[in-house]
């Protein structure tokens, strides 16, 4: 049973939402109040796995509302209704939420997003990583990253194409456009999992005020090492990326693979900002002992890298073939009915690129076994002329040239 707290002033809109879940089976228990005041004192009095606020509450505004969710109670979903397109309060609540649902919203459409964020925490089970995520407002934009929108988007004959490149280049940034464009306040009939489509229906504006909400620019300037760490992985994601976009060339397949690739550590990026000094300990015990960062982090953290990302993106609503990938970046055979070409880039650039001098091994022991048997898998890593028999420094070398 699901039990979900909704706060609206509205009472036509409170009633027509209890009518429709009330034909929920089984059925949701269900709170309504009309304040941020009152919602808070309702968390506080029992456990809620969901809030659904509108972003137009008086006195305490939903944005205001959800951070404090946010810091009290980190493992409650938190929605949001929008009536209207305000870029400041939406930019507010983008930091603090979840999800967001356009306003009138139907009953179902409300009940397979509430779902559907839940049923994703059965994912990570790890509570305090749940905290550590819920607790995170917003995965931080790199400095290099919001000075190059700046300049660029200061220019008279700024076009989208030079926006593009930049928020490409930045993980934290695509991530949050994406949430934006697939959120359910757009009503879009197909997900979007291409940056240059998702930057030209969000609109320039949009994205600079996304750059611009980055707040974490001053945790990074108070944590040196985490930023370090930050520009590292960003590093080496877009690497991968672009990797995997080569391998697919001119195919239409090819934006989603390196959106996908892109966001494949996007996990890594949450463990190191939590815990700086767990994480350099990860990253040492890993090269000492030869082994994958992802079974280390295990070790470390009870949770790996690729599951703490997928839950991540899963809550922020990203499309469902994004998330399968970042889950399973390194078991890509457990996705049965997934784009086995994305799968396979993806797999293959991930492989390539973690390659190092300090953990020296054939290509095909980077890869899962049963997924590169499959005839169509097989088929792709001829087309790609990649032998999995080769050294894995020989693979990264090509990879760079």
């Amino acid at each position: 049973m699901r039990t979900v707290l909704f706060v609206d002033d509205e009472p036509l809109v409170c009633e027509s939402l209890r009518r429709g879940l009330s034909q929920q089976r089984p059925p949701w228990q269900l709170v309504f109040v009309g304040t941020g005041a009152a919602a808070l004192a309702e968390l506080d009095r029992q456990a809620f796995d969901a809030i659904v606020a509108d972003i137009d509450l008086p006195i305490m505004d939903g944005p205001q509302l959800l951070a404090e969710v946010r810091d009290r109670h980190p493992g409650v979903v938190r929605l949001c209704l929008c009536g209207s397109v305000d870029d400041g309060a939406m930019v507010r609540a983008i930091a603090v939420t979840h999800q967001f649902l356009s306003k009138p919203c139907s009953a179902e459409a409300l009940c397979e997003v509430v779902d559907r964020a839940c049923s994703l925490r059965a994912i990570l089970q790890h509570e305090p990583v749940r905290a550590l995520i819920g607790r995170l407002g917003t995965l931080p934009a790199t400095a290099q990253t919001f000075q190059a929108l700046s300049a660029a988007m200061s220019q008279p004959n700024a076009h989208t194409a030079d926006i593009t490149q930049i928020v490409s280049k930045d993980s934290s940034l695509c991530i949050r456009v994406l949430q934006l464009v697939n959120s359910a306040f757009f009503r879009r009939s197909a997900p979007i999992t291409s940056i240059q489509a998702a930057v030209t229906y969000v609109g320039m504006e949009m994205i600079k005020s996304l750059a611009l909400s980055a707040r974490v620019f001053n945790a990074l300037e108070d944590s040196p090492a985490a930023g370090k760490l930050l520009q590292d992985l960003q590093a080496r994601s877009l690497r991968k990326a672009c990797l995997a976009r080569t391998l697919l060339r001119e195919s239409r397949q090819a934006d989603e693979a390196f959106t996908a690739a892109l966001l494949l550590d996007i996990g890594e990026a949450v463990l190191a900002l939590g815990s700086p000094s767990q994480f350099e300990r990860m990253v040492a015990l890993a090269r000492s002992s030869q082994r994958p960062c992802h079974e280390v982090e295990a070790q470390l953290f009870g949770v790996a890298h690729p599951q703490v990302g997928a839950y991540l993106l899963g809550l922020w609503g990203l499309p469902l073939d994004l998330i399968e990938a970042v889950a399973y970046h390194h078991t890509p055979s457990h996705v049965q009915h997934g784009q086995t070409q994305v799968l396979a880039a993806v797999h293959v650039a991930d492989a390539v690129i973690d390659a190092t001098a300090e953990q020296p091994a054939r290509l095909l022991d980077r890869l899962d076994a049963a997924f590169v048997a499959r005839p169509e898998v097989v088929r792709c890593l001829r087309a790609w002329n990649i032998d999995t028999d080769a050294d894995a420094q020989l693979a990264q070398r090509l990879a760079a040239e």
